[in-house]
């Protein structure tokens, strides 16, 4: 094509024989030639051209830096290190007559006063850790409102049997050394037959030696 550079060439016609420089296409395709019509764009295909594009793309390639030219290695794939479990042991058991719903070593009963048992002792040791050990503490063992249960020492009573069931029932309203009063069955809603097992069970307590 006559005016056009060496180791140049035209872009060709469309389809249909159009010219590429009619229409649309002349803003991206074309350029105004000498006398002001419109060229196509040439392309450049030198072997310079060519040369130039591959220098660049040589320098482009090696500004990158793979592997540990950063003072670590490129790992495509690693594994997740173990991460060792914490054991669970069992929680070591809550003293006898200890909160409800605890692991409770049962509190093997002495010298057990006539019509008492074992079994009353169990069933009472369940019961004190509902209501009774709110306030005496777990296994009777005290707490500043209210007295020691598993000692020998009694302040209202002897520690007898039915002394203990008539004081679970009637509750102390007018204690001696603790400021906190105690509510008829201590505020629980215990049958006779409970408040005997919650006094076979404070027997028992304070009769361990």
């Amino acid at each position: 094509m006559s005016g056009d550079r060496p180791g140049s060439r035209a872009l060709p016609y469309a389809r249909g024989g159009k010219r590429p420089c009619a229409g649309r296409a002349a803003a991206f395709f074309c350029r105004p030639g000498p006398t002001g019509d419109q060229r196509p764009m040439l392309r450049p295909t030198s072997g310079l051209a060519r040369a130039a594009l591959l220098a660049a793309l040589a320098l482009a390639a090696a500004g990158c830096h793979p592997g540990g030219d950063y003072g670590y290695d490129r790992v495509s794939y690693r594994e997740t290190p173990a991460i060792p479990q914490a054991t669970n042991p069992d929680p070591p058991p809550v003293p006898a007559g200890g909160l409800a719903g605890a692991a409770q070593a049962r509190l093997a009963a002495k010298n057990l006063p006539a019509g008492v048992t074992q079994a009353m002792v169990d069933q009472g040791q369940d019961l004190f850790g509902t209501v009774c050990a709110g306030c005496h503490g777990p296994a009777g063992a005290g707490t500043t409102t209210c007295p020691t249960l598993s000692d020998a020492k009694w302040i209202n009573i002897t520690g007898a049997y039915p002394e203990i069931v008539a004081t679970i029932t009637h509750g102390v309203p007018q204690p001696r050394e603790h400021p906190a009063p105690m509510p008829p069955k201590g505020g629980g809603n215990f049958d006779d037959a409970q408040v005997r097992a919650l006094a076979a069970y404070v027997f028992a307590l304070s009769h361990q030696s």
